[in-house]
């Protein structure tokens, strides 16, 4: 445990409005991305909620997960979390400090790319990910139908190197029926263990990986061995199954689901105080209500 001043943290508490046996949606994502993040991972996080959830693994139980960014930083231990890959609050105490040339050609392609967190667009119920386009993908110059797509998105970023790579995926979605489709538009990123007949990983010649969990701010689900559909393992406090499977694109299967330990009050005292103590993204409100 972190030595952290007991009457800090309840002044803290009164100041936000915050209770000690209570949590918010964005605390419970970051404590359920964060128990997914084994120590001695080598672990490309992005900014936001992935980089919260593995500064709390590391103050909980990896402490020797090395975190990696996008922009070339290698192994910090984070003081006062960054908004963005560049910002130089996520050089503190880094082993390397370097470019997104060899974050990907020098430490991802030699294998050293062990965990990935990402998010899309959309996820099917493989696990792949869209977060090229919506409506198309050919512009309306060259387009069958003469129109361009509904949503050009951000595109891969280095999310498709990340997945192609890396032994586990944490995906990250906001669960609703449009994103949650049985067939993502554009597969941007194959992230799942399988797929259709010749589009599983294995197909595109990824032989690595496959070690999926997706976590959404409903549940958290996982490919079947056998058949690499995602099914539910774990369902949130409150949360009513059939509530998940309404919004979700394919027969959802919940039969196995546990129900989520919630938030200890270590991981949320860790969590307000030492990793997002002003709340920069904790303190954003999730489209979920309590």
């Amino acid at each position: 445990m972190l030595n952290i001043d007991v009457d800090e943290y309840r002044a803290y508490l009164e100041k936000t409005g915050l209770e000690e046996d209570k949590y918010t949606n964005m605390e419970l994502l970051a404590v359920a991305t964060a128990r997914e993040m084994p120590d001695g991972s080598f672990a490309f996080v992005g900014t936001g909620l992935p980089l919260m959830a593995a500064m709390l693994a590391q103050h909980m139980h990896a402490p020797d997960m090395t975190i990696i960014l996008e922009a070339g930083t290698v192994g910090p231990k984070i003081e006062h979390i960054p908004l963005s890959v560049a910002d130089p609050r996520a050089a503190y105490q880094a082993s390397t400090l370097s470019t997104l040339a060899d974050a990907f050609g020098t430490i991802a392609n030699r294998g050293y790319c062990t965990l990935g967190v990402l998010g899309a667009a959309e996820c099917d119920k493989y696990g792949n990910l869209n977060s090229t386009s919506i409506g198309g993908y050919w512009p309306a110059g060259v387009s069958e139908t003469g129109k361009g797509p509904e949503v050009r998105l951000t595109g891969s970023g280095g999310a498709n190197s990340i997945a192609s790579v890396a032994d586990k995926i944490i995906a990250m979605m906001v669960h609703e029926k449009r994103r949650m489709p049985e067939k993502v538009e554009y597969l941007t990123t194959p992230s799942g263990m399988r797929g259709p007949r010749g589009e599983t990983r294995y197909d595109y010649g990824l032989y690595r990986g496959g070690d999926l969990v997706v976590i959404t701010d409903l549940c958290k689900m996982k490919p079947d061995p056998e058949t690499g559909i995602l099914y539910m393992t774990e369902i949130y406090p409150g949360i009513d199954p059939e509530y998940v499977k309404e919004n979700t694109g394919w027969d959802l299967n919940v039969s196995r689901a546990k129900v989520l330990e919630p938030p200890t009050p270590e991981e949320l005292m860790i969590l307000r105080m030492k990793v997002d103590p002003d709340r920069i993204y904790l303190g954003r409100k999730s489209r979920r209500k309590n």
